[in-house]
Formats: C-alpha cells, structure tokens, sequence
C-alpha cells in the first residue's frame, strides 16, 4: 500500500466508513504497521471535534406532518388549459390540431 493509500484507509478507519470486516482487517493492520498507526493517530486527531457526543434532538410534530404532506399529499387541481397542454395529453392535443386543419381545408377546398 502506498502512503497516500494508507493515509485515505487510515482516514477512513478513523471516521468508521468500512464495513465491518475490513475495518476489524484494518485495525488488525494497525497493530502490526507503525507508519499505519502514526497515520490513524494523525487522523484521529483530525476528527476529534467531530467525534465528540452528539445529542439526539427531536424535530418538533409540524415538521413530520409538513413533510408527509408535501411527499405524499394530494396535488393541487389542475386548471383545464394545464391539464390540456400536460405533457401525457399532447400526443391526442396534436392528433386533435391535425384532424381540425384536415377538416378546415376539406370545407374551404369544398367550397372554393
């Protein structure tokens, strides 16, 4: 492993990151590399003002019923323009312009 390999797994290491196996393979190879150790050391002291405890703050009630209306809550109705010109409706609003323009110069070559 070169250094900034051990310097990136060490940092890793230090903030928890690998699954559970390499991060026990890891400090395994810890114990038996000294420059890996210095190197975890270094990051160690990195995190610190990271590491300490953290309380856990519960968002008040609102802030659960805002976020459930907005992720899971009924659409706004839709005006008939918007629901006319929403993109699923334009293949038919095409389909309709066409038949109309069709219809309009079969009168106007009937008549002329």
């Amino acid at each position: 492993m070169t250094n900034p390999e051990k310097s990136l797994f060490a940092a890793e290491l230090a903030l928890g990151l690998l699954p559970a196996q390499e991060q026990d393979e890891g400090l395994r190879a810890v114990a038996r590399d000294p420059e890996l150790l210095r190197e975890l050391d270094f990051w160690q002291s990195r995190f610190i003002g990271f590491m300490g405890p953290v309380e856990d703050e519960v968002p008040p009630p609102r802030v659960y019923t805002a976020l459930q209306a907005r992720l899971f809550g009924e659409d706004a109705p839709r005006s008939f323009w918007r629901d006319l010109l929403a993109p699923e409706n334009r293949g038919l609003l095409v389909l309709v312009i066409a038949v109309k323009l069709g219809v309009i110069a079969l009168l106007v070559y009937a008549l002329f």
